[in-house]
């Protein structure tokens, strides 16, 4: 018994296969560069123009107050003001709605431009080294800014570590 092979595909040249592969390919490059380059006009929009919500390192650095002081002797930061209300009879925590505004945490070895500029006097600098602070403000260094010393947590290391699973029971 003899098996006979059926033959349903039709006759293509090679040349044409290959043209219809190129073909494809090219298709998918121009749709894969169209694709690259509208995300990158994206996000240069995005970047150039951003929304007043969005806040950046280098529009953080823009509208820090004082902001060449602040680039040369210290870092532009957030500074958030909330109120926290804590009843003992029944125990409980209220927390206000936070108040974001810029500010500058400067540099502890630049905290005689500070004095320099009348932010802080002796007393304030003595104060705020017992407790191994800095120093930081809101406001412009020139028309009575509110200078806080500030304490530097160490704690950043843990913010972000994933609590251990609990161990099932045995």
């Amino acid at each position: 018994m003899v098996r006979r092979r059926s033959n349903n595909s039709t006759y293509v040249p090679i040349e044409e296969n290959r043209r219809e592969d190129r073909s494809g390919t090219l298709r998918i490059a121009i749709w894969g560069a169209i694709l690259a380059v509208g995300i990158a006009i994206g996000a240069a929009l995005s970047t150039l123009n951003p929304s007043p919500q969005t806040v950046d390192a280098i529009r953080l650095d823009n509208i820090a107050p004082s902001r060449d002081f602040c680039n040369n002797y210290g870092a532009s930061a957030l500074v958030t003001n909330t109120r926290t209300y804590v009843t003992l009879n029944p125990f409980n925590v209220y927390v206000s709605q936070s108040e974001v505004q810029p500010g500058c945490v400067v540099l502890p070895n630049n905290w005689n431009e500070l004095l320099r500029q009348g932010a802080i006097r002796d007393a304030d600098i003595r104060t705020c080294k017992d407790r191994m602070n800095t120093f930081g403000y809101t406001g412009n260094l020139a028309s009575q800014p509110q200078v806080d010393c500030v304490y530097q947590t160490e704690d950043r290391e843990r913010l972000l570590v994933p609590a251990p699973a609990p161990e099932p029971p045995a």
